[in-house]
């Protein structure tokens, strides 16, 4: 940040020896870190004052009345760009339309790979953010005759060509996202079923929520990427940050959680005049509650009519402005973006908005300007690569100077710490075992928190079958089976076990 709004930055290094407590009873490692903190005070408070006189000069909102990166981009939109009014949706569109609501496309295809290329592209989600966005709610279809017509969200069952290689459609399975074979129920938006038909993905629908079409956010989307395409520093970093953070706001659930510590003496006022998620018991003295810090209106609706009253204090809870529909069409058209890439080149990993290929692509699709790609390595090439799971692979090239120049992304541990030959043993199944210095860790039976190293044992447990180096698609329909098969297992062990007990008593008491 330092770099980017051209201010003074920290002039000496983090020192680890200040993660330990010890250095309050240290004079002289005590007033180095007193200078150490200056110093990052310092420059963050030149860096706020900069970016605090920008936005006012050329978007007249002050910062300082600001929480979040989101309302600051949602209230510039909203002064200078927005020409409608957006509709918030009620708990009943939003449930719906919710299902549809993924993140970007993220997938490893194959294991192995040399001489790879690597592309990335230019601001997709804003260039998902071009097309037209659902407005208005229209009505609800219990059947749906005409899909080309049809502009919404489908609650649908779909079925994927039996010889699928690359998945294209997202399903949530225990908490991760897949894009399997198979068959199964979901929801989604109108435009990736479309085109998830080109593949020849068939559906059938069972329900749809039809919208309008508005071009929404166009204006604000070719103003910033003007100024992060043809500018430098502060200006190319705040156009940056606001064409990323403004969508997601969008997409903010209508449930607020709050977190709250408490003596316990204070948990009967609570119990009566909040609406708690959960307890955690601190000590003896404390506890940790989890608060909705906004209210269900079905829940306030059924309690006005059943004591006629509120023992709610309105001022304690926010309810949320929230249009959900905006932003999955915006994640889904990044889907979108992406499917030629994936099903046209001979991939071998994705993520949310770049590709590594052995598919050289063709120069029509590079290049500055929204939407394109560009190449990550100027030209340069791959020359090996490992991928065993999501974000967890490693690759090598070699620069200009001839240095080799190593990179590795692997979930838990520092980016660039792993070796090339310390991937090559985890593709083998092979375990090794990583040091992480600085990892903190927290407490919330004593309220501490330690910096200390971690040993850490790390795996590869591919959730995929590879076969000829070609990581085979997740088969839905299977993983289901198996689920089925293991609760039947288990209600069967605890049946034999019950069922045990019992004849054991019969037993005792003959």
């Amino acid at each position: 940040m330092c770099k980017s709004f051209g201010v003074k930055g920290k002039t000496d290094k983090y020192d680890p020896a200040f993660n330990d407590i010890s250095i309050f009873s240290q004079p002289e490692l005590y007033s180095k870190f007193i200078d150490y903190s200056k110093q990052d005070t310092r420059a963050l408070f030149n860096v706020i004052i900069k970016a605090q006189k920008y936005y006012i000069d050329n978007y007249n909102v002050d910062i300082s009345s600001i929480y979040s990166t989101s309302t600051l981009s949602l209230k510039i939109f909203r002064q200078k760009f927005l020409n409608t009014n957006i509709p918030t949706m009620n708990r009943n569109e939003d449930t719906f339309v919710r299902e549809s609501y993924y993140g970007g496309a993220t997938d490893f295809y194959k294991k192995h790979g040399k001489k790879l290329y690597y592309y990335d592209v230019n601001s997709l989600y804003p260039y998902g953010m071009l097309n037209a966005m659902p407005l208005d709610f229209i009505k609800i279809h219990e059947e749906i005759n005409d899909i080309n017509s049809f502009f919404g969200f489908i609650e649908c069952i779909v079925t994927t060509p039996k010889d699928l290689k690359i998945g294209i459609l997202p399903v949530r399975d225990e908490g991760k996202t897949i894009f399997p074979l198979g068959t199964w129920k979901g929801t989604y938006f109108s435009e990736e079923i479309k085109e998830c038909m080109k593949y020849g993905y068939e559906f059938k629908f069972i329900k749809g929520y039809e919208y309008s079409k508005y071009y929404l956010f166009n204006d604000y989307i070719n103003h910033f990427y003007n100024i992060k395409k043809n500018s430098i520093g502060n200006e190319r970093f705040i156009a940056k940050l606001n064409l990323n953070t403004l969508y997601g706001y969008f997409g903010r659930k209508l449930d607020l959680i709050e977190t709250v510590n408490i003596n316990i003496d204070e948990l009967e006022h609570y119990s009566v005049t909040r609406v708690i998620k959960s307890i955690m018991q601190i000590d003896d003295n404390y506890v940790t509650l989890l608060l909705h810090s906004n209210i269900n209106t079905d829940i306030l609706s059924a309690v006005n009519r059943d004591i006629g009253s509120l023992e709610f204090k309105k001022n304690q809870f926010s309810f949320i402005k929230s249009n959900v529909a905006i932003a999955s069409a915006v994640t889904s058209y990044a889907r979108i973006h992406m499917i030629p890439f994936k099903i046209n080149g001979d991939v071998y990993y994705t993520d949310t908005d770049s590709i590594i290929t052995a598919t050289k692509l063709d120069d029509s699709l590079l290049g500055k300007d929204i939407g394109f790609m560009k190449d990550e390595l100027n030209g340069l090439l791959i020359e090996e690569a490992y991928f065993l799971g999501i974000k967890q692979y490693e690759y090598y090239y070699i620069d200009k100077q001839g240095n080799r120049i190593e990179k590795s992304v692997f979930s838990g541990v520092e980016r660039d710490s792993l070796s090339f030959k310390e991937i090559i043993l985890l593709s083998e199944g092979k375990t090794i075992t990583k040091v992480i210095n600085n990892k903190f860790f927290r407490s919330f039976k004593n309220l501490e928190v330690k910096i200390k190293p971690s040993v850490i044992n790390i795996s590869i447990k591919s959730t995929k079958i590879l076969q000829d180096n070609n990581y085979l698609p997740l088969n839905i329909d299977k993983l289901n089976n198996e689920k089925l098969n293991y609760k039947l297992k288990t209600f069967l062990k605890k049946a034999l076990k019950s069922f045990k007990m019992v004849l054991k008593k019969i037993k005792k008491n003959k």
